[in-house]
This record gives structure tokens, sequence and C-alpha cells, in this order.
């Protein structure tokens, strides 16, 4: 009998043979709290507004689940991207991790990876990104002015994300140099839960260079590259195969999965399948839960590659505490028939 994380990296590998399926996140354990998680992210606190580091107005209320921006024409911190030079400061994330105090937050990560490794329920130790490089322009100026950027400012936006590229990448190197995890959790939502915010070809030529070479520096440093997008990327997930991504955590049943999977071959592991709109209810009956599991299992499982999992959130990612151990159970008990 393959160990849980055997049994996940046969899952998602091309011509893997796992033994059983895997429940939801399976081994994989995200550790908080490195000095670049700390210095980018640490200032968030719940029924609090706040202001990041790159000046980003961060609202997180007492009954919303997470921290997002609250960009409006006042607080923007962009306000003309062909002046981003001069409009933004770019937060000094490589100081921060060098300081004094952060040789205590690099030994405490590394202390936790090696527990979860040893631990025969666990096995590998994720950092988390959060913030990718489309989800941090559009915090700075806005969701519709970065989206009429790509068209009317090409050339500034190029140079733009070109930047916050270079701070992804210093980022990166950080944590590889003085943690380096077995697993990287970066996200950047590209779409809604029935589009993409852009036209495939927009993304391809402002995202896709810059993402190849940042999931390069995971993938040479031997760290498994998961990227986070709960949302419809079924038009460039070839792509996403393609720029080294090894497994897209997110993906929403409004994708079709099946013809993704056949297009794929195998290329790209592929987490998600179950709609949280649907299982996560405080109210919903356990049977609807139950059914659309078993549903999801019918419909990806046999494709090959594909772990039934939340789209959102992380380990335990359910708003409602009781929905997470309903699905692991019934994927346990269900999910075992396509793997005799």
């Amino acid at each position: 009998m393959l160990s849980i994380k055997e049994n996940y990296l046969e899952t998602i590998k091309q011509g893997g043979k796992p033994d059983r399926a895997v429940v939801q996140w399976g081994p994989i354990f995200p550790i908080m709290g490195d000095p670049c998680h700390v210095f980018t992210r640490g200032m968030r606190e719940k029924g609090k507004t706040v202001i990041d580091r790159w000046g980003v107005t961060i609202a997180w209320p007492e009954d919303q689940p997470a921290a997002v921006p609250h960009v409006t024409p006042e607080n923007k911190v962009l306000k003309d991207v062909t002046k981003w030079r001069e409009q933004i400061k770019i937060p000094d994330v490589e100081a921060a991790a060098n300081a004094t105090v952060a040789a205590a937050g690099w030994e405490d990560v590394r202390q936790r990876s090696e527990v979860a490794r040893k631990d025969p329920n666990l096995g590998m130790a994720a950092a988390f990104m959060g913030t990718g490089m489309f989800e941090q322009m559009h915090a700075l100026m806005g969701f519709e002015d970065a989206l009429m950027a790509f068209l009317m400012e090409p050339e500034a936006t190029h140079e733009l994300l070109d930047a916050i590229c270079d701070f992804r990448c210093t980022y990166a190197k950080l944590i590889i140099d003085n943690w380096k995890p077995d697993v990287v959790i970066s996200h950047d939502d590209w779409g809604s839960k029935t589009s993409l915010f852009m036209h495939p070809d927009t993304w391809r030529e402002f995202f896709k260079e810059r993402y190849r070479k940042f999931y390069k520096l995971w993938r040479d440093a031997g760290v498994l590259a998961l990227h986070h997008a709960d949302c419809y990327c079924e038009p460039i997930a070839e792509d996403m195969a393609d720029i080294g991504i090894e497994v897209w955590q997110g993906v929403v049943p409004q994708n079709d999965i099946p013809a993704i999977q056949k297009k794929l071959g195998g290329r790209m592991g592929l987490m998600g399948g179950i709609d949280n709109a649907i299982v996560d209810i405080e109210t919903v009956p356990e049977e609807v839960i139950r059914a659309h599991v078993r549903e999801g299992c019918d419909r990806y499982l046999p494709g090959g590659n594909f772990i039934i999992n939340l789209p959102t959130g992380m380990r335990n990612g359910s708003l409602f505490p009781r929905i997470d151990p309903i699905i692991d159970d019934e994927i346990t008990k269900y999910a075992g028939k396509y793997f005799k």
C-alpha cells in the first residue's frame, strides 16, 4: 500500500498508478508564518481595515471569511498605469526576510515542515504565496482599470507586470533558499465561475511567460508547483501545463473537466470538481453533499489525474466546519470502486 504522499504523487503523475483516491488535500499541509508571508500579509486581521505593504487598502469585515482589497477611486494606489514608477513603492521583501528577527521565523517553519513530513497522515509541507500577479495588479489600480490597461496601455502594463513578477520571483527565491518546502501553493484567479476575465490571447501575452519564469524557479528547486485558481480556466488549461504548473487546484465544475482531462493526457494534475454553492451551506442536508461528491467521483475519477476537492480555501477550507468531514468521508467510502 502506498503512503499518503506516494499515492498523491502517483495520482498527479502522467501514467501514475495510485491505489486509492486522494482525500481532498491529502498529504499537503500548508504552513503559514514564514518571514515573507508575515511581511506581506501579516497585518491582516478580521474585523479591521488595514493598509498593506503595497499601500493597498485591505478590508476584512467580521461577517466575511477572508480579507479582500477594497479599492475606491479615492484610495487606489495606482491612478495612472503609465506613472507606475512614481506611484508605487515595491515592498522590500528581501530586507524583511534577511532581518535579524527573521532567523527565528525561518527556523520555525523548517521545524514545522519536518513534523509534517514525519506524520504518516501528512507527508508534504507547503508554502503559501497569495496575491498573484494579476491579483496584485488589480489590487493596486482597481479591476476595471486593470482590464482597460491591457488594451489601452500595453507597454506600461508590461513594465508594471515585469516589476510584480520580479517581486514574486525574489519572494520565491527567499523561500527556496531559507526553507525549501515540498510544495508551493501560489494563488492567482484568472476568471469568474463561468469565464476568463480576459481573452486567452491577452492572458498569454501578459502572463504566460512571466509565470513560466516563476514556476521554473520552484521546479528547478524540486518543489511541487501547485497553482490555485478557483475559477474557469478551461481555454488556457494546456498553457498552464506548458508553463510548469504541476497541479491546478480549484477546478470548478463549470469547466468541462472531462474534456480538459482528455486534452491534457495527464500532463497536469487537477484538484476540484465540487461546487461550493451546492455543498458549502450551513443548512444543506448531508445527503445532498454526499450525492454531489459521488457525482464528482463518477464524472472525473475515470479520466485520471484527478483529486476530488473543494475548489476554494485550503485544508479544512469549507466555510462551515461540518462540511469538510462529510466530503472526506464520502470520498473514502465511495471512490474506492475506481481503485480496485
